[in-house]
């Protein structure tokens, strides 16, 4: 049960901070409920001094510092298992968790071919935070500032593409990639005057292709943003 008390002072201020202070607590970590006030005093409180009363109870909320202390664990029992020396930075962002792990020497090992190792690093970790908090947040996992590199690559590659397209009048097909690459390749060129893009292909196969806007067939048939 959430630990609660009543105070009072001539300002709901006044009382905060007296209830903060017993509490040992921030203002953040509580609750306030403003309650009815019994003035004392000639005629009902006219002439006499007038107080509020509070009721400030803790919040049992897992907050933002939890939520790092978990992650900690988390990543700190997966990389103890495979023998990994490192350290670990926890970046809250609007859309997601960004955490950065620097190993001793072994980032080409977190990160394998293609990625392919940090992303199951990646799925096991939003998987485990899911099952022990019963909150689905999004995290991503990076390694030695890779996911970092290969976003900024990926841009560039991009914006490259689109002006060469923008200047031969001619579509240009990416390889297949992954939905998040193919995210990253979607946002930069809708940023581009005179190009845009669809998507075509299933499954594994799905590719970006990059295409003159007066050729913009981005609503046809089979062909999607995504």
């Amino acid at each position: 049960m959430s630990k609660s008390i009543e105070t009072s002072g001539k300002t709901i201020e006044q009382a905060l901070q007296k209830a903060l202070k017993e509490l040992a607590a921030r203002p953040e970590d509580v609750d306030i409920e403003i309650l009815p006030t019994a003035n004392k005093g000639f005629l009902g409180g006219l002439f006499g001094s007038k107080t509020v009363n509070i009721r400030v109870t803790m919040r049992d909320i897992k907050g933002v510092d939890n939520h790092v202390d978990i992650l900690q664990a988390i990543i700190a029992k997966l990389l103890n298992y495979m023998g990994v020396e490192y350290d670990v930075t926890i970046e809250s962002m609007p859309d997601t968790t960004f955490i950065n792990v620097n190993s001793s020497g072994l980032d080409g090992l977190l990160i394998g071919r293609r990625g392919e190792t940090l992303g199951s690093l990646q799925h096991i970790v939003n998987r485990v935070f899911t099952s022990q908090t019963g909150e689905h947040s999004k995290i991503t996992i990076d390694v030695g500032g890779y996911i970092k590199r290969k976003h900024r690559l990926l841009v560039e590659r991009a914006r490259k593409i689109a002006d060469r397209v923008k200047k031969t009048g001619k579509e240009f097909d990416f390889e297949p990639l992954k939905a998040s690459d193919r995210r990253i390749i979607h946002l930069a060129v809708s940023e581009l005057a005179d190009v845009s893009t669809y998507t075509i292909g299933d499954g594994l196969l799905r590719k970006v292709v990059v295409t003159p806007k007066s050729n913009d067939v981005s609503n046809s048939a089979g062909k999607s943003k995504h």
